[in-house]
């Protein structure tokens, strides 16, 4: 595993859309096949990248998970994803200076292939690259892209500033030098997800039996089986 890579998995989300349907600890507690999505998405990233950070809300309780991860919560409660994936970069800078590339992902990605990492922290490597952003139906999946940790400056400014979404930050880093953010087409992506299952995440109960219809039981597998149905 690539020493200079650190995955951050992004676990507290508020699951307003499952409603009382959520577990305690929010959708990533929900299990698939046996397994809870937190677990599976850690196992996922956790060959590709050094370090596996998962980023909490304060009092959130966490399922269990069966490979090595560094805890942090929230330092700004329901502020959303880029706070989320500041507070990962931040913890990198002090507790893993070493790291240039930060694999960011969604905890309720149950179906995320490793080979889909990998080839975002390969393009990642290219000395003018900044952002690498998968584009699934025409929209970039910032929630499953890999990013230089040197954009941790820039992100906390843009929070301070009053930005919040993760993808306003992505197009004003490309306005600044569209080198440094790169796309990755459905194409390339087909090459090593087949059904863009890493793309399909958990928003409802709907998405959940739909996932567990799909799934078999294996809670012993290193990585999840891509499931066959395409991305919402």
């Amino acid at each position: 595993m690539p020493a200079d890579v650190i995955a951050i998995v992004l676990a507290g989300g508020r699951s307003r859309r499952f409603g009382a349907a959520a577990p305690a600890g929010g959708k990533v507690a929900l299990k698939v096949g046996g397994t809870s999505l937190l677990d599976r998405v850690c196992r996922a990233v956790a060959g590709e990248a050094g370090r596996v950070i998962v980023v909490a809300a304060a009092e959130q309780p966490l399922p269990p998970i069966a490979v090595s991860v560094e805890v942090i919560r929230d330092s700004r409660p329901a502020a959303g994803p880029l706070a989320a994936i500041h507070d990962g970069l931040v913890h990198a800078q002090t507790a893993h200076p070493a790291a240039r590339i930060a694999v960011v992902v969604s905890g309720d990605s149950p179906a995320l292939e490793p080979a889909v990492l990998r080839l975002l922290v390969e393009r990642a490597r290219r000395p003018e690259v900044r952002w690498v952003v998968p584009l699934v139906g025409g929209h970039p999946q910032v929630l499953v892209s890999a990013l230089a940790t040197s954009l941790c400056e820039r992100l906390g400014r843009e929070l301070a500033a009053g930005v919040t979404s993760p993808r306003a930050v992505l197009a004003s880093v490309a306005a600044s030098d569209e080198r440094a953010v790169h796309r990755v087409s459905e194409a390339e992506l087909a090459v090593v997800d087949p059904t863009l299952a890493s793309f399909v995440d958990v928003d409802t109960p709907a998405d959940l039996a739909r996932l567990e219809a799909a799934a078999p039981v294996t809670p012993s597998l290193p990585f999840p089986p891509s499931l066959p149905f395409p991305p919402s």
